[in-house]
């Protein structure tokens, strides 16, 4: 046993010295340990260059490349029919490269924090020559001494046109978020950390960007869950919200809860969306202080005639609506930056503008977000110089959480803010801008909806708790927190973030409460009464172990020898405690009979059943009939007893000797 126990030691040993050489040589052989090659991040463009013509480009160097080249290429100019479609992909799809690439060692501008910085010149004369009023696609790689590409980026230039600038187009921000409800099924709140991150960098990014005008739409539940928490950095989130709340941002009205209206609508329950659309604005003009417009509204894939009726009944006039949601879809330049004109099932008409999927398709480039902005950029100023000269407009939605992004969003708002050939303005500045246009000239288009997500399974599921908790609020009264809470955990359910098998909990938490309510309530078993005349009370106890009163309804039954002068059904209070009940009974024979006294709530459909009770009402009080036949026999028996007595005087008078006192003498 020693001996192998020392064997497997040694082994060990012997085992673990081959691997510490293999680490030692591997170590020590050159270039091993070392990281290899590099990459390259655009942090800073110039967003726009002017008459100077000069480019200045910032780039985040990382790996161990100090003796990397730096390599610029321009290429071509963007044409305005052709946009910017694709631009951040491979380097092969960009147009031919013009004038020669210009090459620099990166040891030369990079700074301590690992940033090189650049001046290039971009005149006509130049190695990259940029023309006026023109963008163009500028490519950077980073290879080594001899030739070996590292990494590259690509980016936009945008040079503008020299003298005055044609008009700028008329521009307008949706900044929408989204998220799942922070209620849980056990009633807690659990706040979706995505939906906050994203928040609190929309909301950074306008605190730093007064002068922005944008269109904000916020998910109502979460805004109240940050107002419910105990945790300071959610707190100091709604504070900050609220202070950016205002001046050039619009509070658009949303749903409590993810919902999409024609969803509810093909569902025959469009009174699910209304309800959620009224909560929402509740909560956010109660937490915000400001009430939301509904009056425009992005128009979701799903929606169609019908649904542009159901919006305009809930208070929505005018919409925005992707292009790719439209039948034929805008693809000219003109079709994309002009409004159009809907029609709803009932035949109105609305005026709709269109947002073009692309604008914000550039947000998520793989360049970063500088390289990013500058292709969004790019876009708007090809539209905005394009000829003729007209008024153009153009909505970009920033809803892609990967578009949420702190410094993705400070760039955009940056450069939107100060970009010469953008007019950025609120939507309904931009519907207004509209009021001169001659309707007949604006394009009408149809629907190309997507189809919705059926809610039927939800409908089912929801029937059963919606009539449930209305038997309970009418019980205890409305405006309680009890039915406020059944009735958020039920809104819950409706949230698009939320299927129906995950709602189950939602919904069963819905009947546990409930069935609490009905186990605080008990009747005594032995309430057995005796009854001495043919009408009486039979009093009836009920114990309420809440702490509030209750409204309930008694249903009377006997076993046909009781009546209730009072009806059948009694609509009684039952107040904390013990309560004592008067039920008015006549019995219309003496004996044993049965009361079932069932107490339910008071709802149309007497839902719910707090109680049932039997009772045995002994009566010991003679019907009609007996007290008729008792009276006869009374009446016989005093007959008989006069007569009788009559005939005892008159033989006593006849037989009856006085005795003589002195008989015995």
């Amino acid at each position: 046993m020693t001996h192998t126990a020392t064997t497997g030691r040694l082994a060990a040993a012997v085992t673990t010295a081959l691997f510490a050489t293999i680490a030692l040589f591997v170590l020590f052989l050159p270039g091993v340990g070392a990281e290899a090659g590099g990459s390259i991040t655009l942090v800073g463009q110039s967003p726009w260059i002017d008459d100077r013509d000069v480019l200045t480009i910032d780039l985040r160097i990382t790996g161990s490349i100090d003796e990397g080249l730096l390599t610029f290429r321009l290429h071509e100019a963007v044409g305005s029919d052709g946009l910017l479609p694709d631009m951040y992909l491979d380097g092969d799809e960009l147009p031919v490269p013009v004038g020669s690439p210009v090459t620099a060692q990166l040891a030369d501008h990079l700074g301590a924090g690992g940033v090189a910085s650049l001046e290039l010149d971009v005149g006509p004369e130049s190695a990259l020559p940029m023309r006026a009023g023109s963008v163009q696609p500028l490519s950077i790689q980073l290879t080594t001494p001899d030739g070996t590409l590292l990494d590259q980026v690509h980016t936009m230039v945008i040079r503008l046109p020299d003298g005055r600038l044609p008009f700028p187009i008329l521009t307008s921000l949706s900044i929408e978020l989204t998220g799942p409800p922070p209620l849980q099924a056990d009633g807690t709140s659990d706040l979706d950390p995505d939906t906050v991150r994203s928040l609190r960098a929309v909301v950074n990014a306008v605190a730093d960007h007064p002068l922005v005008s944008a269109d904000l739409r916020l998910p109502p539940a979460t805004v109240v869950a940050l107002a419910q928490s105990s945790d300071a950095t959610h707190l100091q989130l709604l504070d900050d919200l609220i202070a950016v709340i205002g001046g050039g941002i619009r509070l658009a009205s949303s749903p409590f809860v993810t919902a999409d209206p024609e969803a509810w609508r093909q569902a025959n329950r469009p009174d699910i969306y209304r309800d959620v659309l009224d909560h929402g604005d509740l909560a956010l003009a109660d937490e915000l202080g400001t009430t939301p417009n509904r009056s425009i509204v992005h128009l979701q894939p799903t929606g169609i005639a019908e649904t542009l009726d159901l919006l305009s009944h809930l208070g929505s006039q005018r919409f925005i609506v992707d292009a790719d949601h439209l039948e034929p879809r805008p693809s000219t330049l003109d079709a994309l930056t002009q409004p159009v004109r809907l029609r709803g099932a009932g035949g109105t008409p609305f005026t709709a503008l269109i947002v073009d999927p692309q604008l914000v398709d550039h947000l998520l480039g793989p360049d970063g977000a500088v390289a990013a902005v500058q292709h969004l950029l790019g876009d708007l100023a090809l539209r905005s110089w394009a000829e003729p000269v007209v008024p153009r407009l153009a909505v970009i939605v920033v809803a892609d959480p990967l578009t949420l992004d702190g410094f993705l969003l400070d760039v955009l708002l940056g450069a939107l803010e100060a970009a010469p050939f953008v007019d950025l303005a609120p939507l309904p500045a931009v519907f207004t801008s509209l009021a001169t246009l001659d309707p007949e000239t604006i394009a009408e288009v149809t629907f190309w909806p997507e189809a919705a997500t059926p809610t039927a399974a939800k409908v089912r599921d929801r029937g059963l708790v919606e009539v449930t908790i209305d038997a309970y609020e009418s019980l205890v009264g409305g405006q309680r927190p009890e039915i406020a809470h059944l009735a958020d955990l039920l809104e819950a359910t409706a949230a698009a973030e939320i299927s129906s098998e995950q709602g189950e909990p939602y919904l069963r938490a819905v009947y546990d409460s409930v069935l609490q309510v009905l186990e605080s309530f008990d009747a005594p078993d032995n309430q057995n009464v005796r009854l001495t005349s043919r009408r009486a009370t039979v009093p009836y106890t009920v114990d309420n172990g809440l702490t509030m009163p209750v409204r309930v309804r008694l249903h009377l039954e006997s076993d046909g020898r009781l009546d209730f002068p009072d009806g059948d059904t009694l609509e009684v209070t039952l107040n904390p405690g013990s309560n004592r009940i008067p039920i008015l009974v006549e019995a219309k024979t003496s004996g044993d009979a049965r009361l079932q006294v069932t107490v339910r709530s008071p709802d149309d459909a007497e839902l719910l059943q707090l109680q049932s009770s039997l009772l045995l009402v002994r009566s010991t009080q003679l019907s009609g009939v007996g007290v008729f036949l008792l009276a006869g026999a009374l009446l016989v028996l005093g007959v008989w007893w006069s007569r009788s007595a009559r005939k005892g005087s008159h033989v006593s008078s006849d037989d009856y000797a006085a005795p003589n006192p002195g008989e015995d003498q």
